[in-house]
């Protein structure tokens, strides 16, 4: 007997009308339809691969320094692996947005709206990267800034920039959707290989593939960013625009990241459960999806705000604060003193 899992659109967070929530409608390519038997559980969202775990594809175009093999653009690689899902975090605000995962996943969408998803991730993470670097110690900050900055964009020629750019997010979200073939029912990948449709203690061969996939490319991020780390050099200091917090600060920014996380597992969970019932929960399993998009969702939030937020400050502080004798030594030991001009915090990198 087949063992079904569903999505959560439309019904998990909006419900359709005229249909019977007691028995959910399967998934099948990401669209809904009518189970023949759904006979052991359900799980109450899209069941993905951790999300963050599709960078680990694109680790073989980049360099151990953080930098892109080639004209390839870092940032935008790995932002790409990560492009087509984002409609699914996007459902925690707005749930209409579900139904877009068809076109993020799709070969048309890959060259239009994930690079476009792609070029907006990117630009969150030029807003947050320096601030989210100030909140390590001071031991780590220079080496993991020297990592995360990489080459400066302003080096290369605009026009081929975007090209390139756009190239590494095609790049980046075609590793996505090859990999979610073969770890979601009916896909490309999963009708090649029948065996992944095969039962095995109750659940399917795909899923296994989709939660060891994910532990165990997450398993592989985390060394070859600690091989990183080790061997780079010592790196550069922040830019002088963005503040350093001190222990109050840090606990603050981790307040509100943290509440915002919370928030947003809270509101998807409890959206999930107000149109299925808590009884509906049979395993952490049919939770885990709902819990990381809200999480995802909510961790977003929070990166904006603390990333907007501490960059006004750093700006309002600039402006307001007296100039610096070239006679004494500066204030900070991550501001900059007399020497060379401090380098600009802005979208220049990798």
């Amino acid at each position: 007997m087949f063992h079904g899992f569903v999505t959560s659109w439309p019904p998990a967070d909006q419900g359709i009308p005229g249909t019977d929530r007691s028995v959910p409608p399967l998934l099948h390519s990401g669209r809904p339809r009518t189970p023949a038997a759904v006979t052991v559980g359900t799980l109450g969202e899209l069941p993905l691969p951790f999300t963050l775990s599709h960078a680990a594809a694109v680790l073989p175009a980049l360099r151990r320094d953080g930098t892109a093999r080639g004209p390839l653009v870092a940032s935008a690689l790995v932002a790409g692996s990560f492009s087509p899902d984002m409609t699914y975090f996007a459902a925690t605000a707005f749930p209409g947005a579900m139904v877009l995962g068809d076109v993020t996943h799709s070969p048309v969408g890959i060259v239009t709206a994930d690079v476009l998803i792609t070029a907006a991730l990117v630009a969150l993470w030029l807003t947050v990267r320096e601030p989210l670097v100030a909140l390590l110690p001071e031991r780590w900050r220079g080496r993991v800034h020297g990592l995360v900055r990489g080459r400066p964009w302003r080096e290369r020629h605009p026009a081929a920039l975007v090209g390139w750019f756009c190239l590494s997010a095609i790049l980046g979200a075609t590793t996505h959707v090859v990999w979610d073939s073969f770890t979601h029912l009916d896909r490309w990948g999963t009708r090649a290989i029948p065996f992944l449709g095969e039962v095995v203690a109750g659940f399917p061969v795909y899923l296994y593939a989709q939660y060891g996939g994910s532990a165990l490319a997450l398993g592989i991020l985390a060394w070859c960013t600690a091989r990183a780390l080790r061997t780079s050099p010592p790196g550069v200091g922040l830019p002088s625009r963005v503040p350093v917090p001190g222990r109050r600060g840090r606990l603050l920014a981790a307040g509100l990241i943290g509440g915002c996380v919370l928030g947003g597992v809270a509101h998807r969970v409890l959206r999930w459960a107000a149109y299925w019932g808590w009884d509906r929960i049979e395993t952490p399993l049919d939770v885990i999806p709902t819990a990381c998009f809200g999480a995802g969702a909510g961790l977003a939030v929070g990166l904006v705000l603390y990333g907007t937020g501490a960059r006004l400050l750093g700006s309002r502080r600039a402006r307001t604060a007296p100039a610096t004798p070239t006679h004494q030594e500066p204030a900070h030991r991550d501001l900059p003193g007399p020497g060379p001009r401090p380098e600009r915090s802005r979208p220049g990198s990798r």
